[in-house]
């Protein structure tokens, strides 16, 4: 990752480094959802998509002071019981959703842990997705480019979180999360 990135991560607030991790999970959630309703899973997506909610608007100053009461210990085991083994199905679709489905567990390990470390691993796995994508499917010789791309976008969305209001709202959340949605990787 980025040193730039991982810095401005670090100097943010503890609720805009969340919201910064929890961002690269929305731009990769349509793996997730691809992955789990090809196999007959759809339940669980709508489950963890909800937690994926929760955790965007646990942003917020007022949410985020109590945002471990939010999330239920139970959200924890539903992401790791529905983490893709590549091992087993080495698609690109299992590949794109482990990703998306770890950075999640990264969001909750940092609820519990407050370290930033978890949020600049969000941030490689959206990073590993982009090589992914551009190697096994694009079929490029190297994803050099797509990466830098991948880098510029990360220090935007930051820069746009660093220009939130010190107290965050709801308001502020929703209009990122469009936003966010819009940058989805597909």
């Amino acid at each position: 990752m980025n040193e730039s990135i991982k810095e401005r991560i670090r100097r943010l607030p503890l609720n805009k480094q969340l919201l910064f991790g929890i961002s690269c999970v929305k731009r990769m959630d349509i793996h997730i959802r691809k992955y789990l309703i090809n196999r007959g899973k759809g339940f669980a997506f709508m489950m963890i998509n909800r937690l994926i909610d929760k955790i965007f608007f646990g942003c917020t100053t007022e949410e985020f002071c109590h945002i471990e009461d939010i999330i239920h210990p139970d959200e924890s085991g539903l992401v790791e019981q529905f983490i893709p083994d590549t091992d087993e199905e080495g698609s690109n679709e299992a590949v794109f959703a482990q990703n998306a489905m770890i950075a999640l567990a990264y969001c909750l390990s940092f609820i519990k842990e407050k370290d930033a470390v978890f949020i600049d691993y969000c941030g490689l796995k959206v990073m590993e997705v982009i090589d992914v994508w551009a190697l096994n499917v694009l079929g490029a010789e190297d994803s050099d480019l797509l990466v830098s791309r991948e880098t510029a976008v990360q220090t935007q969305l930051l820069k746009m979180i660093e220009s939130m209001s010190s107290d965050v709202g709801e308001a502020d959340v929703e209009s990122f999360r469009q936003i966010v949605t819009r940058l989805g990787i597909t």
